[in-house]
């Protein structure tokens, strides 16, 4: 912006201007810095304030919109299939044998299947089940309908050849014998007498009908006779010390009491809670007896015709 335009210049004579010219060159100042201080020092005399100035702002420059072209889709990513781990079957580790008893050389595990008569076949002094004269007859009903899944585990007789001895499996023994089978799977083993001892005990705990008192004499017999260690009897079986020792317990229970768990009576579960009883005779009748009188409101109950009151 130029003085002219500033201060007006254009509207006063051209003397006055030729005038203004001359003075601010004389000043060595400007015109209109000349003319700004001239207006400033006649104002201060006169006692006038000056109102600011007006400030001339820029205009604000306008916005460029730039027209953006839409992103372009990406390429369909391709999934390469991830290879899977080869899937290895392990094979079922071997069974446990127990340790062999102090002062006497391991044999090795010789194990044959045979198809054998069930005649050349015998109870043996390793059984861990007491003596059953019958098989149950679930287990004859369903070796009839579906055969015999599982194999006896026998040991060849000392000085019988041909003959076996059973060393677990004697009611489905006595099954096949009922039924009249000709031959039945065998698997013979040489096993010593602790070792089958050992075997017997785990099939029969794995059925989980083993009478607690026929458990607990196996327990007797390898630890005392045979000597073995308690914790070798305690990983072959799968179970642990406490209920080894509360299971030996069991022996020392009057003969009465002994005969109710042996017949049935009285299940594990309260054998055990007998132990800590001051009169466990007592305590055993009392739970014949209110069992009795629930087997009786049981037969009671379904004795009653429907429909009638």
């Amino acid at each position: 912006m130029t003085a002219t335009s500033l201060w007006q210049l254009d509207r006063v004579s051209p003397e006055a201007r030729a005038a203004a010219e001359a003075t601010a060159q004389a000043s060595g100042m400007a015109l209109s810095h000349w003319l700004g201080r001239v207006i400033a020092e006649t104002c201060a005399a006169e006692g006038v304030v000056l109102a600011a100035a007006p400030r001339t702002v820029p205009p604000a420059p306008r916005a460029i919109f730039e027209q953006v072209p839409p992103p372009r889709p990406a390429a369909p990513v391709q999934l390469r299939p991830v290879p899977q781990p080869a899937i290895r079957v392990v094979p079922p580790p071997a069974p446990q044998v127990a340790a062999p008893v102090a002062g006497q050389p391991a044999l090795p595990l010789d194990v044959t299947t045979l198809m054998l008569p069930p005649t050349a076949l015998e109870p043996g002094p390793v059984g861990t089940r007491g003596d059953e004269a019958e098989a149950p007859e679930a287990l004859v009903a369903a070796i009839a309908r579906e055969g015999m899944y599982q194999p006896i585990l026998a040991r060849r007789k000392p000085g019988a050849d041909g003959r076996y001895e059973i060393i677990a499996g004697r009611r489905r023994w006595r099954a096949a014998k009922r039924l009249g089978l000709s031959q039945v799977a065998v698997v013979v083993t040489n096993f010593a007498d602790p070792e089958a001892i050992l075997a017997s005990l785990a099939e029969n705990l794995g059925e989980g009908n083993l009478s607690p008192l026929d458990e607990a004499k196996a327990y007797l017999r390898l630890l005392t006779e045979f000597s073995l260690d308690p914790r070798d009897v305690s990983a072959a079986t799968g179970r642990d010390m406490t209920h080894i020792v509360r299971t030996l317990r069991l022996l020392g229970l009057p003969p009465a009491v002994r005969d109710m768990i042996s017949s049935g009576r009285i299940t594990r579960g309260n054998a055990y809670t007998l132990l800590d009883q001051p009169d466990p005779e007592r305590a055993a009748a009392q739970m014949v007896s209110d069992q009795s009188g629930v087997d009786e409101a049981l037969r009671r109950i379904a004795a009653i015709t429907p429909g009638k009151n």
